[in-house]
């Protein structure tokens, strides 16, 4: 996260830092591409979708994926090569799922916020999905490509994009799905139909290049790219961590990006006279195909190595003849691939896709991070407005009583507690600015949404991660100076109670065994810690897991 303040001097410097850090990546992209010729025209295409409103990940995993403020960088990086397209194949807006009353403002904001900065970044076209009307069709915004849309029903589409971008012709159309629009009362004709008409519409206008953006189950994405005259397919439903390659569909290619802006999509297109686009692949694709054959050639091996150990028993000979002979047609194909850098193809018109992940590594652009800052604050102010305090306590029911309470008696426990993690989980969100937001808070306090718990803004005396947050509340056990029977509180903690919090959308390298060892000590569960005895921590498997996602990120560093 960027500090809320930060010196004139310290900004300066900051913003010199990452100014200098992306004329690098320019260098090493012009150093790493032929130089274009000058019958060539060149554009690159950057590709999203299911963005979902979400402008940043959580920053608890090992390697959090997505934020705008580095998607922005990797784009004004790429400008300074060439010009570039931004399109979105629709989902930009809102969360799957719906807003819950007390989320809505702060999603609202946040739909408006990503409207307003990609606006600016050099968006142009967007598809429409079901999740874009989930605040109605007035507060849609952008406005959205769906050429297959009917007029009147309140929802009025963009037209078709057709835009000059280094010096080609692109024309960019959308498609909705026609329950979609039909559940907010309008209505839609059959897509693949419209894509067709809009297509040839589009290249008769001069379209050289056509994309399609595609909020539609897969196959209907898979039938407009084979009948429409389209060269590219942007998925925009159903995208998860996107594919890294473009699937071939007649003349015609499907892209998927990774949603909530995880892995963005490029595409850099070269055009050389007429004729369609061919897929040449690139290093990236090298890299990916030089990984798949390893892996093959591994599980080959085992298997002939189990089958020679057996002497052959139960083998068909001819079987592991052909095995064999796959095996060694793998291993040329490898010896192939790293044979000679990538090439570009000597002739003919080409394309190279793939996806950027959107790692800590990548410097975030400092006025959409500090715009991002300033965005948290109005959402934090505006929850907070409106945050109901929790369900008050109930006679014969336990509540929180908080940490304080707990120490009273258990010092020891109280003073090993302070030197783990769990004692500096409020501060995390403080320092990020997010202690009033919806989607971070409840793993940072204590009884959170319990009866007698705490709320969002209503976290007094329970923030951190306490005793009770995993031994549960403790008036009771307080009440009874710890006599009462059977005992009011859970000694043991089941890790149910744990992955609430520790799963994979947040704490991605979870163990429970190796995590537990960091929060037993001296003073708390000593002799259980003593009987676990030596063995990996959750410090030390998170310390294995940053370094991993340091050096994946210097490797996208260098590709950019």
């Amino acid at each position: 996260m960027t500090p809320l303040r930060r010196t004139r001097s310290t900004a300066f410097l900051f913003a010199a830092a990452v100014s200098s850090i992306l004329v690098a990546w320019a260098a090493a992209g012009r150093a790493s591409s032929p130089a274009p010729k000058a019958t060539e025209r060149r554009f690159t295409l950057f590709y999203t979708a299911e963005a979902h409103g979400t402008l940043e990940p959580c920053g608890c995993t090992s390697d959090p994926l997505g934020d705008v403020a580095r998607y922005a960088s990797v784009v004004r990086a790429a400008r300074k090569e060439g010009d570039v397209l931004l399109v979105d194949a629709g989902g930009l807006s809102y969360p799957e799922g719906g807003s819950s009353p007390r989320e809505r403002a702060g999603n609202d904001l946040r739909a408006r916020f990503l409207a307003t900065e990609l606006g600016k970044l050099g968006l142009r076209a967007v598809g429409l999905a079901d999740t874009d009307l989930a605040a109605g069709a007035a507060a849609l915004q952008p406005p959205r490509l769906a050429v297959n849309l009917a007029p009147g029903g309140g929802l009025a589409p963009a037209p078709s994009r057709l835009e000059t971008v280094g010096q080609v012709r692109v024309g960019v159309l959308g498609v909705v799905d026609p329950a979609v629009v039909e559940a907010a009362g309008a209505k839609a004709e059959e897509p693949v139909a419209a894509a067709r008409r809009e297509a040839d519409r589009l290249r008769k206008a001069g379209a050289e290049v056509v994309v399609a953006l595609a909020p539609v189950d897969r196959s209907v994405a898979r039938r407009l790219a084979r009948e429409a005259a389209v060269d590219f397919v942007v998925l925009g439903r159903q995208v998860g961590t996107g594919a890294p390659r473009a699937d071939a569909v007649g003349r015609a290619f499907i892209l998927v990006p990774g949603e909530e802006l995880t892995q963005i999509g490029r595409v850099d297109v070269v055009l050389r006279g007429g004729g369609p686009l061919a897929d040449a692949g690139g290093p990236e694709a090298i890299e990916l195909r030089k990984g798949e054959v390893s892996r093959e050639l591994a599980r080959l091996d085992e298997e002939l190595a189990s089958w020679a150990k057996s002497g052959g028993a139960g083998a068909d000979a001819a079987f592991v003849a052909a095995k064999k002979a796959e095996r060694d047609a793998l291993a040329g194909e490898r010896a192939k691939l790293g044979a000679a850098p990538w090439a570009p193809p000597a002739a003919g018109s080409y394309f190279t896709n793939r996806l950027v992940p959107l790692s800590r590594a990548i410097p975030r652009d400092p006025a959409i991070a500090s715009a991002m800052r300033a965005l948290d604050a109005r959402i934090g102010k505006v929850n907070l407005a409106n945050a109901a305090p929790p369900a008050p306590a109930e006679a014969g029911r336990p509540f929180y009583v908080g940490m304080d309470k707990c120490a009273s008696c258990h010092k020891p426990a109280a003073a090993f507690w302070r030197t783990t993690v769990h004692a500096h989980a409020w501060k995390t969100l403080v320092d990020g600015g997010k202690q009033a937001d919806y989607k971070c808070v409840g793993c940072h306090v204590t009884g959170y949404g319990a009866i007698g718990g705490t709320s969002l803004g209503h976290t007094q005396h329970l923030e951190n991660i306490q005793c009770e947050q995993c031994h549960g509340p403790g008036s009771e056990h307080v009440a009874g100076k710890g006599l009462e029977d059977p005992p009011a509180i859970q000694r043991n903690t089941p890790s149910p109670v744990c992955t609430n919090c520790h799963n994979e959308h947040h704490s991605d390298t979870f163990n429970y065994n190796a995590y537990l060892r960091d929060i037993l000590g001296p003073g708390h569960g000593a002799t259980t810690r003593t009987a676990m005895g030596d063995g990996p921590t959750g410090h030390s498997l998170r310390s294995a897991a940053l370094a991993k996602a340091k050096v994946a990120g210097k490797a996208t560093l260098k590709k950019l």
